[in-house]
């Protein structure tokens, strides 16, 4: 080891300055490279799907084949640049926000699903103290401050997700802008004979989430290791079950959340001609998304009970069965290829 340590020669600063300058002059012209090799992928797509608009495909056998290429273009921009959506634009402007490395937008979606969880329980210590605490409005202050910076936050994350390829439905979004608004407008007014409901719905709803999360955790690892869920699935606030056995479990814990909502909605209508004048608009607006949240939930969930129902019923080997698990190991497989090259 001595004979060894005396033939390796320390290297001096200049030829670690000239390694670095090296590694350096590397990076950038791989970067440039990059760059030049994203606008012509992104100028070819754009010119394939204008050409696509104007085609007429001239047989069924070429329109399978159109729409196979379709979901396979769809799954390469998931890797490219795009344009920022509007609440992204707000916040941090035109920077990209789409991660070019599949490591990387795991890494980023495993955070969110941890980020999720502990701000969930967050939740239910603050609701829980004040369900403890009875009317404080100190606490209760800091739970409803707490929910819209929490909110926000995740609305964030999502939009970020969605440029990088998670598949969130569109209600799930709007219903948390919605959130937004309507705990910005408890947290601007005292009310506390709506305080203790409001604690208790919040505790409700914090337990649902956190038994959905694990639950639906616990089906999307065993759906992407069979290849018939994407990898940037994630698991979702309200029932966006990928498996029957999920809808059938959650199904009676989500409906009491949802008549909860509406009974919230009931409530401050009824206690909205006591408010003060000047606060009683704030009362039916946010009576009026209690509804709208309830009732947009309880259509959500109209829709995937039938959707699931007609595709338990369906036989494994049928068409519709056969294209949506293709089309989903399609786009999962398309990340391992992009890795590889």
């Amino acid at each position: 080891k001595q004979w060894y340590q005396r033939r390796v020669r320390a290297p001096t600063p200049d030829e670690l300055f000239s390694e670095i300058t090296k590694n350096y002059q590397e990076f950038r012209g791989k970067v440039d490279e990059f760059n030049k090799s994203t606008t012509k992928c992104k100028d070819a797509i754009a010119r394939y799907e204008d050409l696509m608009e104007r085609y007429v495909a001239p047989d069924e056998e070429t329109a399978k084949k159109i729409q196979l290429r379709s979901q396979e273009i769809e799954g390469m921009t998931y890797y490219l640049p795009k344009q920022n959506n509007l609440l992204l634009t707000l916040f941090v402007g035109d920077f990209n926000v789409v991660l070019p490395r599949k490591e990387d937008k795991m890494k980023y979606k495993l955070q969110y699903e941890k980020f999720k969880l502990f701000y969930i329980i967050g939740q239910l210590v603050f609701s829980s103290l004040n369900i403890l605490c009875g009317p404080n409005r100190i606490v209760e202050g800091l739970l409803q401050f707490y929910l819209v910076w929490f909110y926000c936050n995740l609305t964030m994350k999502e939009s970020i997700l969605i440029a990088n390829g998670s598949r969130i439905r569109t209600w799930w979004q709007v219903q948390h802008y919605l959130d937004i608004i309507l705990y910005a407008f408890l947290l601007i007014r005292a009310d506390g004979d709506f305080s203790l409901q409001f604690s208790l719905y919040i505790f409700y709803m914090s337990g649902c989430q956190v038994l959905q999360f694990y639950y639906q955790a616990g089906s999307l690892y065993k759906l992407r290791a069979l290849g018939r869920a994407e990898h940037m699935e994630v698991s979702a606030e309200g029932l966006r079950v990928k498996t029957y056995a999920d809808l059938q479990f959650l199904t009676p814990f989500f409906i009491l959340l949802y008549m909860f909502q509406l009974y919230n909605g009931y409530t401050l209508w009824f206690l909205a001609p006591a408010a003060r004048e000047d606060e009683r608009w704030e009362v039916y607006v946010s009576c009026l998304l209690f509804i709208g949240i309830s009732l947009g939930n309880l259509f959500t969930l109209i829709q995937v009970i039938i959707l699931k129902h007609k595709l338990h019923l369906l036989p494994k080997n049928s068409p519709e069965t056969m294209r949506r698990n293709f089309s989903n190991t399609l786009l999962s497989s398309l990340g391992r290829e992009v890795k590889k090259e």
